[in-house]
């Protein structure tokens, strides 16, 4: 009986704890990041006890270089990076660009936490300065149902998203320390998702019917992406989250959701293969590579 009372005891303090780290994560104004530069993305993994898919957050700069050393050390490449407050001046009126301004506050904390659900991360592992690591369920520190919202939204596909990240994260190592049986596993994750899955398409309408609520895709140019040694690349992306980061700045560009059985029929002559997510994890998908996906998982009648 008393070893049970302690036992309470000791689980009711973690809990306390745990909700006061959670709640220094929501009310932060500054932090270091790890990133992977393999994915453009956080870097995620999965934590062994209760196998969150977590990120890492620090309060401190020198704890963030000092485990990002560690990582490297180990073969995996992360790059720290900085998030602040920042005071911007945007027009009080948007209509008027050049007139009146009013002060805002970014809390890049904050925009980093936020975009955790579209990825499927469901945790932080956060270090505060001259303290042991402690992980926080996400859902505890964003607001309320936050990730239910968007996993319930079809324009998202956190499970498609993550085991993307954790492909890449796997494959893009050097050879000598990437682990061929976990690159294999994450590969059949991955493709059994995306075969089922539905992309987003950019297209570009014609001039004067930009808003059109129904685009005539006959009318509609497709855009390509051109690498830096001159390939062109057709764009796809897994969820309207990565196709805003691609159309920033881009005018009047349009997404169309298609299932992926029937990417084949968007095929861009010149493009030399298919890139998705080229803003994030930019898996490159060969021409040959969809239908023999779709004849490994058994969906060759879909494409028709």
């Amino acid at each position: 009986m008393a070893a049970d009372i302690i036992d309470l005891k000791d689980r009711m303090k973690n809990t306390a704890d745990k909700k006061t780290v959670a709640e220094k994560v929501r009310d932060l104004k500054e932090a270091y990041a790890l990133i992977s530069p393999l994915t453009n993305l956080p870097y995620v993994e999965c934590e062994q006890e209760n196998f969150f898919d977590q990120v890492l957050l620090y309060e401190t700069k020198e704890d963030a270089e000092a485990a990002a050393k560690v990582y490297g050390e180990k073969g995996i490449r992360v790059l720290v990076r900085d998030l602040k407050t920042l005071e911007l001046e945007l027009p009080a009126k948007p209509e008027e660009p050049d007139g009146e301004k009013r002060k805002v506050f970014l809390n890049q904390v904050r925009q980093h936490l936020g975009i955790l659900p579209f990825m499927g991360v469901n945790a932080v592992c956060y270090k505060a300065a001259d303290a042991s690591a402690e992980l926080i369920e996400l859902e505890n520190v964003l607001p309320e149902d936050f990730q239910k919202k968007v996993a319930a939204n079809a324009l998202y596909q956190p499970n498609l998203q993550l085991t993307g990240v954790y492909l890449m994260q796997e494959a893009r190592k050097g050879k000598d320390v990437v682990d061929r049986k976990v690159l294999h596993d994450l590969d059949e994750e991955f493709s059994s998702n995306l075969v089922k899955a539905k992309v987003f398409m950019p297209v570009l309408p014609p001039k004067g019917k930009e808003k059109d609520p129904q685009l005539n895709l006959k009318e509609c140019q497709i855009p390509y992406l051109k690498h830096q040694n001159g390939d062109l690349f057709f764009p796809v992306f897994t969820d309207i989250w990565e196709f805003q980061k691609y159309a920033q700045g881009k005018g009047a560009l349009r997404s169309i959701q298609i299932p992926f059985t029937q990417l084949e029929k968007f095929e861009g002559k010149q493009a030399k293969a298919y890139m998705l997510n080229p803003m994030g994890f930019s898996i490159p998908l060969t021409k040959e590579m969809i239908p023999k996906l779709m004849k490994k998982f058994g969906l060759e009648g879909d494409q028709k």
